[in-house]
């Protein structure tokens, strides 16, 4: 439920495109001078697609419309309702109604066309969308890191068996060889080959 004060004599100048969008529950209230009630044919128009309760104030002279506004803002933030005021001139309301209550220029700005609320929502939209956007770099980024790492750690692996692989086979004994020239009784072979074994402990050690 939306309370919209207006000065009647400042609605001509006021954009009010959107307010069709305001509900039947929501209430436009035109704050006018005694004997200055003239609603124009433009104005006439937009209220006639327009849903919301029209109702109009009138207060004493000119100068007391202002007044005359402050005090229906404090009648319905009383009652808690959700009060806006719509004004060309902001200047001309006392500086703690412009704190405390939403002033805006144009009718759009307070049925969600060009407001302050769709302008946050689209720079909120455009953060998160920014934020997964770096997610998914971030996690691309660490499966080719992890992927690096994984197929460095697998060539380190297979180098250290085949050095492993090589010492062993270089520190091996062949006693199919050893067997064979005692069978023979290749003296010489025999002497050789415990030469070799005898070098390769010494080594070892």
């Amino acid at each position: 439920m939306k309370y919209v004060l207006i000065s009647l004599s400042e609605s001509s100048k006021l954009d009010l495109s959107g307010a069709e969008k305001l509900g039947k529950t929501d209430h436009l209230v035109f704050v006018h001078a005694k004997g200055k009630k003239t609603v124009s044919a433009k104005l006439k128009e937009i209220l006639s697609d327009c849903a919301a309760e029209v109702e109009y104030f009138e207060a004493g002279e000119a100068s007391d419309v202002i007044p005359a506004i402050s005090y229906l803002i404090g009648y319905y933030t009383a009652g808690k309702k959700d009060v806006f005021v719509l004004t060309a001139d902001k200047d001309k309301l006392p500086v703690k109604i412009c704190k405390d209550i939403k002033v805006y220029s144009a009718m759009k700005s307070i049925t969600g066309g060009t407001g302050k609320a769709a302008s946050n929502s689209t720079k909120s939209s455009s953060s998160k969308t920014g934020t997964a956007k770096k997610t998914v770099a971030k996690k691309t980024a660490a499966k080719k890191t992890t992927s690096k790492k994984s197929t460095a750690s697998k060539s380190a692996a297979k180098k250290t068996t085949a050095k492993k692989s090589t010492a062993k086979k270089d520190s091996g004994v062949n006693v199919t060889s050893l067997l064979d020239s005692l069978s023979k009784g290749d003296t010489k072979k025999i002497s050789k080959q415990f030469t070799d074994l005898a070098t390769q402990l010494m080594k070892g050690k």
